[in-house]
């Protein structure tokens, strides 16, 4: 991409749009926080980024353009996630040893105080997309004064009793009598009380290639294109975004393994959860099992047929639609 471009994409002619790429001190370390919205009067939406490591900021052109004209898209780069990683490479090692749901809420409320010396709000839209949804529900119950609404995007509920259900759903198709000794080995073999190891990741990558195949169907390939190409990421951040260590995420993955959202349902914002019907990841039925024990100022539920997890780039008219 020529360097007119990408100051275009990076830039865009508009007087009343905001475009910042920054790292505030967020936790005593930089962390990027990318700003952009073609309207610096409409409301304020923080995204809160998948995985763990899953940034979003250098796709947003691919995931996110329309929500720059609906909201001020914030997305910033969690601890060891590419562009804030890269920034503090040094001490990746000490920071993979963190990563505690307090560790996480911190850092947010860090962001958003950074975010009220840039934009002017009141209160902003959290949305966390499943890793990003243990935060995000985590901090809208410790800090719901910073909050106007929450969305929680393939909320996730517990990782173990997911997995097994997507199991279990797979065993009732029709399948070859090895396809389902395989399945039967997945479920059999995940642990009582897992901790991330090259042994547990290899069998969480062995179930989503399974249960993407028997359960996904309706997913769109995962953006590369847009990874490599993007303006928003020079070649060094291209590779981190493609190649996460889980290693530099250890602390993380462990905090969301044994992780349970139903150890506290109570929220003093209004709640919207969204789901692709074909989450194998975050299926949508474990939150229609609770769904009626949530208290919250008001609550809904959204589940978009012919999505999967990343429900917002399989179905994006959708997906719109539904945060109207």
């Amino acid at each position: 991409m020529n360097k007119a471009l990408q100051q275009e994409m990076l830039y865009p002619k508009n007087e009343n749009g905001i475009y910042l790429y920054e790292y505030p001190i967020i936790g005593g370390m930089p962390q990027y926080v990318q700003m952009r919205g073609t309207d610096k009067t409409n409301p304020l939406m923080l995204v809160l980024h998948g995985g763990p490591g899953g940034s979003m900021a250098g796709i947003c052109q691919e995931v996110q353009k329309d929500w720059e004209d609906r909201y001020t898209v914030v997305n910033y780069d969690q601890r060891n996630t590419c562009k804030t990683y890269l920034k503090n490479k040094a001490k990746a090692k000490e920071v993979a040893g963190t990563g505690t749901v307090n560790d996480y809420v911190e850092d947010i409320h860090e962001v958003i105080r950074y975010l009220h010396t840039v934009y002017a709000f009141d209160k902003l839209i959290l949305l966390g997309f499943s890793w990003g949804s243990v935060i995000g529900a985590e901090y809208v119950k410790k800090y719901p004064e910073d909050v106007a609404k929450y969305l929680g995007v393939g909320q996730f509920v517990n990782f173990a009793e997911g997995y097994r259900y997507i199991c279990d759903q797979m065993l009732a198709q029709d399948m070859t009598a090895n396809e389902k000794k395989k399945v039967a080995y997945l479920k059999e073999t995940f642990p009582a009380s897992p901790v991330m190891d090259k042994k547990l990741l290899a069998l969480i990558r062995q179930f989503g290639m399974m249960a993407s195949r028997k359960m996904a169907k309706s997913g769109k390939p995962f953006p590369l294109k847009a990874v490599l190409s993007s303006p928003f990421l020079t070649a060094k951040e291209k590779r981190a975004m493609l190649m996460t260590d889980w290693k530099m995420l250890s602390g993380t993955y462990n905090t969301m393994l044994n992780y349970d959202f139903r150890d506290n349902m109570e929220f003093t914002v209004p709640v919207h959860f969204i789901y692709g019907a074909e989450d194998i990841s975050c299926p949508a039925q474990m939150m229609q099992n609770i769904y009626e024990e949530i208290k919250a100022t008001d609550k809904k539920i959204t589940i978009l047929e012919k999505a999967t997890h990343m429900c917002f780039y399989d179905q994006p008219e959708a997906f719109m639609n539904a945060l109207s």
